[in-house]
């Protein structure tokens, strides 16, 4: 089971990238083009399995 979920900017795209650390096959990584989508996701994550947000991108919260 992962232990914490990651938001980080994607490298190429300008899109935020959610992933589930450490990774496994049964929880991939998902793509959003809008900061607070991906926020969402990993909020609704959080609030299912507990475990915590660590978001490092830049964006603090803006859409």
């Amino acid at each position: 089971m992962p232990d914490r979920i990651v938001i980080a900017k994607a490298a190429i795209g300008g899109r935020f990238i959610v992933s589930f650390e450490p990774r496994m096959v049964s929880w991939p990584s998902l793509e959003f083009r809008q900061h607070g989508e991906a926020k969402r996701c990993a909020d609704a994550r959080h609030a299912a399995h507990g475990w915590p947000v660590i978001d490092q991108t830049a964006e603090g919260g803006a859409e």
